[in-house]
């Protein structure tokens, strides 16, 4: 799986990496490779460019294609079970693969149902999807391979999620970027009407993210002026190793750890910690045109990130006060 991996790099299509963990968890590492061909996918583009840019996708795409299936093929020979599907109609294919790949039967194996096919979860599986979506000519996949690695013994140091984020903060300030200090709060009737809407997220005030209906953030956010994006490349890696430092002790929280490189055009979650099932907390950074921030959120409830909230000191049920200085002008 490994030389799979590296060999998609290669192409252009590296797997998302997750860490898993925590209290009571088992300690798991998540690959997810997605794949995707539209004839949508260049808007705007002239035709002639298009035609030439859609030929490159498909090209890449049967090149991915054919290489995953060429390893899956051979692992099929090894797996303790293997399960493989495959329909073709007008150019419309369906593939899919499932493999229990951990040969210890003691341990713990069991067997769902993805649709109509077999999902086989155990210490090492793998699931790949290749089906049509509804355009015509669309069609899209997704290679999910999940292995157990050893949890940190009891000898191991049991590390606080309070002594993160402390070190965190204390990294900025050394560095002379200050904390701003938000809030953001929703309750159950202003996230009926704003669900009600059925809005897109993105185009929407919020963006959800945890379990039910109300909830309040409280937020410490960091911005490194755009200008300065080689200070913000050098924070992201050092708050990354240190929570991937973090997610090697002992711990009394579950964590989501993204192996993630620094991009300047995503927003991006590096660790997200549950100390149960209502009160969450997250490390996440954003960019925009004004700079990167870096923001460290405690939620009670329902996390919900207002679209604009670099910029909001406080958004309580639609209601947004504005950092000084950091009103749109369009606002002002």
């Amino acid at each position: 799986m490994q030389q799979l991996f590296d060999k998609l790099t290669e192409m252009g299509e590296a797997p998302r990496i997750v860490k898993h963990g925590g209290k009571y968890q088992p300690t798991v590492l998540e690959y997810r490779v997605h794949l995707y061909y539209g004839p949508n996918m260049y808007r705007g583009s002239d035709s002639q460019s298009l035609d030439s840019m859609l030929r490159e996708e498909r090209n890449n795409l049967k090149e991915q294609l054919s290489t995953i299936r060429h390893t899956l093929d051979d692992l099929q020979a090894e797996a303790a079970e293997s399960y493989h599907y495959e329909y073709h109609k007008g150019g419309r294919d369906t593939i899919v693969y499932s493999m229990n790949l951990y040969h210890d039967s003691t341990l713990y194996a069991s067997n769902h149902r993805s649709g109509s096919h077999p999902l086989f979860y155990s210490n090492e599986y793998l699931y790949f999807n290749y089906q049509p979506y509804h355009e015509e000519n669309e069609v899209g996949a997704t290679l999910r391979y999940v292995v157990n690695i050893p949890s940190p013994g009891p000898q191991a140091e049991k590390n606080s999620l309070e002594s993160l984020t402390t070190d965190i903060v204390k990294l900025f300030i050394q560095n002379n970027i200050k904390p701003r200090t938000a809030i953001w709060q929703h309750d159950k009737a202003y996230s009926d009407s704003i669900l009600a809407a059925k809005v897109p997220v993105f185009e929407s005030m919020v963006c959800i993210g945890g379990n039910g209906n109300e909830g309040i953030t409280n937020a410490q956010i960091f911005t490194v002026p755009r200008e300065q994006e080689k200070k913000a490349r050098l924070l992201y890696d050092e708050i990354s190793r240190m929570a991937l430092r973090f997610t090697e002790g002992n711990l009394d929280v579950k964590y989501c750890y993204n192996y993630l490189p620094f991009d300047d055009s995503y927003w991006e979650t590096i660790l997200d910690c549950y100390y149960d099932e209502t009160t969450s907390c997250s490390i996440e950074m954003r960019s925009d045109e004004s700079g990167f921030h870096f923001v460290i959120t405690q939620t009670k409830g329902m996390k919900w990130l207002p679209a604009g909230w670099p910029n909001y000191k406080s958004f309580v049920n639609g209601k947004v006060t504005f950092f000084k200085g950091m009103k749109p002008k369009e606002n002002r």
